[in-house]
């Protein structure tokens, strides 16, 4: 009899300028596990900024004056939100900004839930090794263990 695993949602913590590249690894990852990534960037009904954002050059003017005048306050409480509904959060640490690590440490140290960490560069890091659940070196030891630990979606 093989055992059903109830599917997780785990927040993925990542930083704007690789928003692209962990979207596909994301979707991906979701039609094939039994897993819910929940991506700030993607997974926000609220959030209808992105599609105007993806469409402007990175870096560019444009792209700084949008940030510039953003509304922090309401995007910093969602992420939260979005962190607290969460089963855990799994970070995207090789070429971090300031909100990933600040996601981290919200996650592992106020909610106290499980924190995996996908870096190569920051493996050893103190702060990564007080806070982590888990390190992994690349996304396909991450793959790797949520296969094992989530399982294959019903029906693959």
């Amino acid at each position: 009899m093989e055992k059903i695993i109830e599917m997780k949602t785990l927040y993925l913590a990542h930083n704007f300028e690789i928003r692209k590249k962990i979207r596909k690894w994301e979707l991906r990852l979701e039609s094939k596990y039994n897993i819910n990534l929940d991506n700030p960037f993607y997974d926000t009904i609220q959030r209808t900024d992105m599609l105007e954002l993806d469409q402007m050059r990175d870096g560019s003017r444009e792209q700084r004056e949008y940030f510039k005048n953003r509304d922090t306050e309401e995007l910093v409480d969602r992420d939260l939100e979005k962190i607290r509904k969460s089963d855990g959060l799994v970070a995207m640490a090789n070429v971090t900004r300031i909100g990933t690590p600040m996601e981290i440490f919200f996650a592992a140290r106020i909610l106290k839930i499980p924190v995996y960490i996908i870096t190569q560069k920051y493996t050893y890091h103190p702060w990564i090794k007080k806070y982590a659940t888990k390190v992994f070196p690349h996304r396909t030891a991450f793959e790797q263990f949520i296969k094992k630990e989530f399982g294959l979606k019903q029906g693959l």
